[in-house]
């Protein structure tokens, strides 16, 4: 079996210091997070850059130096993932010419947002340039709909079709904003029937306090997960985590747990794909 692949989410669009006063908003706060992530067994670091105001910023400067600062302190030993969320404010240009200026080694793309109905060519060209170029995206998807449109235009050529990798998002829209196992059922009966595509790894996160569940029972299924402050605060205890990387230590626990082995970043590239 392959090595189970962690990745941190530490911040996110949406919470502030507010909400969790360890979340990571400013540069320092978020290279030291997502190394401490790494040292508690993380693979991967999806991370958001934030304004003076907390604001997630689709801000290239900031997200070279989150870069910088990662690399200059552990290597290569964290695969980083920078965002394009809109938040209901970015264009898909806006978010191109991000991805664009920063060149990282992954990206995290909502289809629904870079893609809309109707924008089936300008995000045709993205994926496609994202390709030639060697930037590893990660196609986010909220809801079975979404996976069979993603599938559909893979098959029509608009999106490339080397082994993609997916993340199904629990719980993003249901009305408790409470990702649920049902749901993962939902994404993997569709893989499962699904025949013409070879998808590569795909990866989980859910909203609230079952993370923990829902992680565990995406990588008893051959998945791996994404867990952190962007989507959830709690430990399986109840009680609130003190940062991204205590809930990185307790998802490596239960895969220890099980009888996996933990992903470095390393493994994560080679799975992906990533050279």
């Amino acid at each position: 079996m392959s090595p189970t692949i962690l990745m941190a989410a530490p911040n996110g669009a949406r919470k502030t210091r507010s909400d969790h006063p360890n979340l990571p908003v400013t540069v320092p706060q978020i290279v030291e997070e997502a190394i401490a992530c790494q040292k508690a067994g993380a693979a991967m670091a999806h991370l958001h850059v934030r304004d003076k105001d907390q604001q997630h910023v689709l801000d290239p400067g900031l997200y070279t130096e989150v870069l910088s600062g990662i690399k200059e302190t552990i290597g290569g030993d964290l695969l980083v993932q920078i965002t394009t969320e809109a938040v209901g404010r970015f264009t898909p240009q806006e978010q191109v010419n991000c991805v664009k200026s920063v060149q990282p080694e992954a990206v995290s793309v909502a289809l629904r947002e870079m893609m809309p109905d109707g924008g089936e060519v300008y995000g045709s060209k993205f994926y496609h340039w994202a390709e030639e170029t060697s930037v590893h995206v990660q196609h986010i998807l909220y809801d079975a709909a979404d996976f069979k449109r993603f599938l559909s235009l893979v098959q029509q050529g608009l999106i490339p079709a080397t082994k993609p990798s997916l993340l199904f998002v629990l719980g993003r829209y249901a009305s408790d904003n409470l990702g649920k196992i049902e749901e993962l059922g939902a994404f993997l009966k569709i893989k499962q029937e699904q025949n013409t595509i070879d998808l590569g790894p795909w990866f989980v996160c859910a909203f609230g306090h079952n993370e923990a569940r829902c992680a565990s029972e995406a990588i008893t299924k051959g998945g791996h997960a994404r867990v952190g402050f962007e989507n959830n605060s709690d430990l399986k205890t109840g009680e609130e985590a003190t940062s991204t990387a205590e809930i990185i230590a307790q998802t490596r626990d239960d895969v220890l747990a099980m009888g996996n082995t933990i992903a470095t970043a390393q493994d994560a590239r080679k799975l992906l794909g990533i050279t």
